[in-house]
């Protein structure tokens, strides 16, 4: 457990280090903001890219908190999972935090840079399919808790409900993950918003759905 730990702060170390040695190459004044197609619509200060080892940071101090709670309660299953969501979570961060990073060391103002950060979207999208995929492998490990998995007042009624609501979300996850992935490649880069959310809106009903079936087809049998 403890080379999860160091490798979820090691990771944190790079994003900082990585923002750190940006700044210190960038002008003043860079790109902080850009709307849905790419596009920047503000100039503002290289030190606004903090908020990336910021979040990492926060997220890395959360799960570690997390994690040490399970352990007191002698979940390793459940600290391991929440170790495996962290190094996600923070590398996805830290990906996203470079690409931005890079393309904002390449902005120069002309009408090459119109699009400068086109692709954001699709990575972003294919950076959250990846992680859904890794979720969904180890969501059928959990068992109950209070944070992670598919958490309904049905999927909590009891262990076994849990647990048959979990593999269902597992593999459920791991399709929609995969899906993501698949149409963020064909599909232009504003829209792959509206893919992620509208594939994540459906498997949270759908998820939800069958969690529901189970505890009534569990209460039937009791």
């Amino acid at each position: 457990m403890r080379k999860l730990y160091t490798i979820m702060f090691f990771t944190i170390l790079i994003l900082l280090t990585g923002t750190v040695i940006f700044l210190i190459l960038s002008p003043d004044q860079i790109p902080v903001h850009m709307n849905f197609s790419g596009e920047v619509d503000r100039i503002g200060s290289k030190y606004e890219y903090l908020v990336f080892p910021a979040i990492g940071a926060g997220l890395g101090l959360f799960f570690f908190i997390m994690g040490k709670l399970e352990q007191k309660k002698a979940e390793k299953s459940n600290e391991k999972i929440l170790l495996y969501c962290a190094i996600g979570t923070i590398l996805l961060l830290t990906v996203l935090g470079f690409y931005f990073m890079l393309q904002a060391s390449r902005y120069d103002g002309g009408d090459s840079s119109k699009d400068s950060f086109g692709d954001v979207n699709k990575l972003m999208n294919v950076g959250i399919g990846v992680l859904l995929v890794v979720l969904g492998n180890i969501m059928p490990k959990a068992r109950m808790n209070s944070m992670f998995g598919i958490r309904t007042s049905w999927s909590m009624a009891n262990d076994s409900v849990w647990q048959k609501t979990q593999r269902f979300g597992g593999i459920t996850c791991v399709i929609c993950g995969l899906l993501m992935i698949l149409l963020s490649l064909f599909i232009p880069g504003e829209w792959n918003i509206f893919v992620m959310l509208g594939i994540i809106t459906v498997m949270a009903v759908v998820c939800s759905v069958a969690s529901y079936r189970y505890y009534m087809a569990d209460k039937q049998k009791g």
